[in-house]
């Protein structure tokens, strides 16, 4: 795996084959094998040890690790109980492996993209990395959910799940050249500003105040509220609670712990002020949630 990333032009959805949520009560290490299609992992708790073709991988949660077909791939480290991790199959339009890119091959897709009129260039294009942290990755897991939900819901319609697979894969896609383009322009702003959102990442499930994070980079709070808003477009809580609730949505749909204990578990003490918050920002009760996104498959070793 000498490339960093795929790109593969996606006019017609991928073919999801299966997928589910992996959870290890165990210490586990993965088998060693070799896939005929593409899986797409996105780690949730604690680190997976994975090697695909002699690269070794640390993936931990939050992480993406795309596997290539046809290569094969094994744990190489024992992973402790509580593992658990997203995971999908799917195949592209041709059936055949997706073009290796790097970087620089990566920058200039990416220039000769930006030179075409926006919406007139019927641009099908995606690039997926084969190992990355999405600065979003709240937004993929939301996609995951619905994503296991339709495919074991039993649709009339049998492509659902792939347009599904193929949405998810465009999210994956559109933060990796966007996060490419920053990463190369980034000023001592961005910096700062990406040194605070992976702060409150951290610590997104403790009981987390403006003042808190302030005091935390040595800011006045007052002028972190101003400078978090003009770079981000979020005021600091309603990240903190688009961060609580993200990981809400993972417990409701993949566990069966009350609404108060998930509440606990984010760091909110007030159950009432918890499902207040949840219907506010996700126009739904917590139980409603759950109740909506239920049919997702589990597997255990």
């Amino acid at each position: 795996m000498l490339k960093e990333y795929i790109h593969a032009s996606i006019q017609q959805p991928v073919r999801y084959r299966l997928g589910g949520k992996f959870v290890t009560d165990i210490p586990w290490t993965h088998m060693k094998r070799s896939m005929g299609d593409y899986e797409l992992i996105i780690a949730l708790h604690e680190t997976l040890y994975i090697e695909c073709e002699s690269t070794q991988f640390e993936v931990q949660p939050g992480d993406a690790l795309l596997l290539p077909p046809d290569k094969i791939h094994q744990g190489f480290h024992e992973c402790p109980p509580g593992t658990s991790f997203y995971w999908f199959h799917f195949l592209f339009p041709d059936e055949r492996e997706a073009p290796g890119i790097n970087e620089q091959e990566l920058d200039q897709h990416i220039k000769t993209r930006q030179t075409k009129p926006r919406l007139q260039h019927g641009d099908t294009d995606i690039f997926l990395p084969f190992f990355s942290t999405p600065k979003q990755i709240e937004r993929l897991t939301i996609l995951f959910t619905q994503l296991l939900d339709v495919a074991n819901g039993h649709y009339g319609h049998s492509r659902a799940a792939d347009y599904l697979a193929t949405s998810l894969l465009i999210e994956l896609s559109e933060q990796t050249v966007k996060n490419f383009h920053l990463t190369a322009e980034q000023t001592s702003t961005d910096r700062k500003i990406a040194s605070i959102l992976e702060w409150i990442r951290l610590h997104s499930l403790e009981k987390l105040s403006t003042g808190m994070i302030a005091d935390q980079f040595n800011y006045n709070r007052d002028y972190l509220c101003r400078f978090f808003k003009k770079e981000t477009g979020w005021t600091v809580q309603s990240y903190i609670h688009m961060l609580k609730l993200s990981k809400a949505k993972d417990l409701l749909t993949l566990s069966d712990e009350s609404i108060g204990s998930i509440a606990r578990t984010v760091g909110i003490s007030d159950e009432r002020y918890f499902m207040r918050l949840f219907k506010q920002y996700e126009k739904l009760t917590p139980s409603e949630y759950r109740k909506a996104y239920h049919r997702i498959q589990l597997n255990k070793e």
